[in-house]
């Protein structure tokens, strides 16, 4: 009988955590383990307790991370490991973790279906399109739209921002704003100056009730 390696008793100790629909979908053999599985079971593991085991967070201070872009998280995560981005339960959470297992908890959270924060306050959700789409010319406030995409989807290096809690998308932009963040933009910097409160209230608004 084949002795298993020691990263294959850590695969299958993961495995074990599985749901019973994984188990099926992958096989109970640690070398032939599908890439996504290996991601479920990290996140149900290490980011489920603030992100929710499908991306879907509870708390608006957490960002929902379901149908973020892979590469973008990908990204994100790499830095946080490097140290680049400082947040101390993230380097945590990520600690130990190799690119692979970062790189298949992005690409897990990037296929669920992402949620959003209805609002029924039509004239604020006008407000923050016309901001998004248009900016505000009279403080040279450019459009969001510009950078994160017509439908607020991102890309590679920016963020998909529909269906993200509003209250977490203020608080990132005062963060940059008062540059006592984790992370600095000059741009997103010269834009949160830009932003009346009302309008980043009415961005955030607009933005969160994305689908």
């Amino acid at each position: 009988m084949r002795t298993m390696t020691a990263r294959g008793w850590v695969v299958a100790g993961l495995m074990a955590c599985a749901s019973a629909a994984v188990w099926a979908q992958a096989g109970a053999r640690a070398v032939s383990v599908d890439p996504l599985v290996i991601g479920e079971v990290v996140a149900r593991d290490r980011c489920a307790v603030c992100h929710g085991p499908c991306g879907q967070s509870v708390a608006p201070n957490y960002p929902r991370l379901a149908g973020q872009n892979a590469q973008y998280l990908f990204n994100q995560l790499q830095a946080f490991a490097r140290g680049e981005r400082l947040d101390t339960a993230m380097q945590e959470k990520v600690k130990g973790l190799s690119a692979t297992e970062l790189e298949a908890v992005a690409e897990y959270y990037a296929r669920q279906k992402p949620g959003n924060t209805p609002s029924g306050d039509e004239l604020l959700l006008a407000v923050g399109r016309y901001i998004y789409e248009r900016g505000n010319r009279h403080s040279g406030l450019p459009p969001c739209a510009t950078c994160h995409g017509a439908q607020a989807q991102g890309s590679a290096e920016l963020p998909r921002l529909a269906g993200q809690h509003p209250a977490y998308i203020q608080r990132q932009v005062m963060a940059f704003r008062d540059r006592n963040g984790p992370r600095d933009s000059p741009v997103m910097r010269v834009m949160a100056h830009r932003l009346s409160d009302l309008e980043l209230e009415a961005v955030a608004a607009y933005l969160g009730n994305l689908k």
